[in-house]
């Protein structure tokens, strides 16, 4: 019975962290800073402010706490709001949103260029392994090595570009639909003084 427990505490423990719509599939979630500048990258000098890596760190994570199908309702509170209104950070946040999209389809395509390099490498050793059986008739022991060693390649080439192509395009894809598919809303405001 306690394994049961266990597994349905487990199966439900975001709502310990997280208050959770389950009708609507909203997951509310808040965030406190300082200041602005706390989630902005002060060493970026740019026309907008660009967040930080850290702040972007926790959108993407937020995503992996909610439950999968549920969206993000995002309030992040500033007890100094350094002349920002909810607007104008809510502005920023889309371009930055925008400017994220456009560097991972950017570093997607550097990435698939590698993965078809690889692609064109492997099938060249294929090629000389291949050619090395059906050719080097008696080639003995120094046969065998050429032969090992380009079938080795041939599955490490193949290997790594099916990585990049197939899971690392799955990561980038994810976390590029999260983005635009996941937030229901996200508000910029002070945070409220208890009295």
């Amino acid at each position: 019975m306690k394994k049961e427990q266990y597994l349905k505490e487990l199966l439900n423990v975001e709502n310990e962290f997280f208050d959770l719509d389950h009708n609507k599939k909203i997951a509310y979630m808040h965030l406190e800073f300082d200041k602005p500048s706390n989630i902005f990258d002060l060493n970026s000098k740019t026309k907008l402010p660009v967040l930080s890596d850290d702040f972007m760190e926790w959108i993407a994570s937020a995503f992996d706490y909610a439950p999968k199908k549920y969206k993000i309702d995002l309030d992040v509170t500033f007890t100094d709001m350094e002349g920002f209104d909810n607007d104008t950070l809510q502005a920023v946040f889309k371009k930055n949103m925008m400017l994220e999209f456009k560097k991972n389809e950017s570093k997607a395509r550097t990435k698939n260029n590698i993965a078809f390099s690889l692609i064109g490498i492997g099938v060249m050793f294929f090629i000389t392994m291949i050619l090395i059986n059906n050719l080097w008739i008696n080639g003995g022991l120094i046969k065998d090595i050429f032969k090992y060693v380009a079938d080795i390649a041939t599955t490490v080439t193949f290997w790594e570009a099916m990585t990049i192509l197939v899971v690392e395009n799955k990561e980038r894809r994810s976390y590029m639909k999260n983005l635009i598919e996941r937030f229901s809303s996200i508000r910029f405001s002070v945070t409220q003084q208890n009295a």
